[in-house]
């Protein structure tokens, strides 16, 4: 018993994570209702309330998929996609990492998103979804 205990997942704020983490979403339309989450490099997922910056686990998922995420999202060099076009409905990821701070946002329709960006935000979402 007591090693199992050994192994517990200590939950830590997103906001006081030093680590690499991820924050995604989406927002807009109708409702303007804007949905936020943010993934550790540890594998926790939290929901974030935009207003008040509450956070809830959402889930923690295996640290290795964990892992492979951020290993595709250093690989990305996110950097070089300079998105910053809004639109009705919008989509985006900030990442951050000890060294750097990224920031893309898109969903105008006149703007072409590489299939690499899409692909990993779905990804993202996914994470989202699964269970606890």
């Amino acid at each position: 018993m007591l090693a199992f205990n050994g192994c517990k997942t200590t939950k830590v704020s997103p906001e006081k994570y030093d680590e690499a983490k991820i924050y995604f979403g989406n927002g807009g339309g109708f409702s303007g209702k804007l949905n936020e989450f943010c993934m550790l490099d540890n594998g926790e997922v939290y929901q974030i309330n935009p207003s008040s910056r509450e956070a809830d686990i959402r889930k923690v998922s295996s640290r290795s998929d964990a892992k492979n995420l951020f290993k595709k999202l250093n690989s990305m060099d996110l950097q070089q996609y300079p998105y910053d076009k809004p639109g009705n409905m919008f989509y985006w990821m900030k990442y951050h990492s000890k060294t750097d701070t990224t920031y893309l946002i898109w969903g105008d329709g006149t703007m072409e998103v590489d299939e690499k960006v899409i692909k990993v935000y779905d990804e993202l979402v996914e994470f989202t979804r699964k269970q606890k």
